[in-house]
């Protein structure tokens, strides 16, 4: 099927990528407001939000990145009262880590900062051109968790 695609669509569209993706690489929101969550507890939080509780290692898998950095970032989304250890609902030995009610609601505040910045940027995009772009976006993070086996639950 991507055969017939001319050959610099896919440098394009890579290109467009990094594009989108400059912000949070520099570590900056790519919406104008934030709920103060940084980069790394945001998505701890989202990952953690359709999820049952995980434990260090059951993060460090779904994230693809070692115990020592999921451990890091946990124990800053802890200190910072947004992340709770808890036992395992199943009666394991491994504690597990879910959002504590401050954590989901700043969660749910910057989601919500997001969508509004999201519908000003497609202000004026047609309810066809809105739905295609979901579609697409949401198959292409679909091919990247497919790639690197690691599914993101939604």
């Amino acid at each position: 099927m991507t055969d017939a695609v001319p050959e610099n669509t896919f440098a394009q569209i890579a290109y467009e990528q990094m594009l989108n993706s400059r912000y949070a690489l520099q570590n900056h929101p790519a919406h104008r407001f934030s709920a103060g969550l940084d980069r790394s507890a945001t998505v701890l939080l989202a990952r953690l939000s359709v999820a049952e509780p995980m434990t260090i290692a059951e993060l460090a898998e779904a994230f693809g990145l070692d115990i020592s950095t999921i451990h890091r970032q946990v124990a800053a989304a802890i200190k910072a009262g947004l992340i709770e250890r808890i036992d395992d609902p199943a009666g394991g030995q491994a504690k597990k880590h879910q959002p504590t009610a401050e954590g989901s609601r700043l969660l749910a505040a910057e989601f919500a900062y997001r969508e509004a910045t999201t519908r000003e940027i497609m202000q004026g995009w047609s309810e066809e051109d809105t739905a295609d772009y979901l579609r697409l976006v949401e198959k292409f993070n679909r091919g990247i968790e497919h790639l690197r086996n690691q599914p993101w639950p939604r």
